[in-house]
């Protein structure tokens, strides 16, 4: 199972926005907000394919010497495979040269994905109150390419 990873293209939002929809249910991001992407200079955006078919995608803003990780999400069709793993440790050694600090916010409740981050040397740093739409509160994680 060999995995690619690439620059997403405007014609992968359909194949995106399913596998968003599919894994966010309050907080899933519309349309319109994946279109705007492509518009904005500090938005870098990718797909992993395997065997051609799109199976997770990330957004990442740049903003001087931080990433942050806007969404990120594996089909869950390929859920306990690894992918999400490896194709996150692939978006971690291609922002390497051009940031020094990677950070995201997760629910509280998705403790998959907390130890998914975890795996990959990042830290928990802080908690934001009430951060998504349903009131629950968002975990804030921190990779530092100093520490890795």
């Amino acid at each position: 199972m060999l995995l690619e990873v690439r620059e997403m293209k405007e014609e992968d939002l359909p194949e995106v926005f399913r596998i968003n929809k599919e894994n966010f249910t309050t907080d899933a991001w519309s349309k319109e907000g994946f279109e705007r992407e492509f518009k904005l200079p500090y938005s870098r955006k990718f797909v992993a394919e395997i065997d051609g078919k799109i199976v997770a995608y990330s957004i990442f803003w740049i903003i001087e010497e931080e990433a942050h990780l806007m969404t990120f999400s594996v089909d869950k069709d390929y859920w306990g495979r690894g992918i999400g793993k490896k194709f996150l440790r692939e978006m971690l050694d291609r922002l390497k040269a051009e940031v020094k600090r990677v950070f995201l916010d997760v629910r509280k409740s998705n403790i998959r994905a907390i130890r998914l981050y975890q795996s990959l040397n990042f830290r928990i740093i802080g908690e934001r109150k009430y951060y998504y739409s349903d009131g629950e509160n968002a975990i804030q994680m921190e990779f530092s390419f100093d520490d890795s």
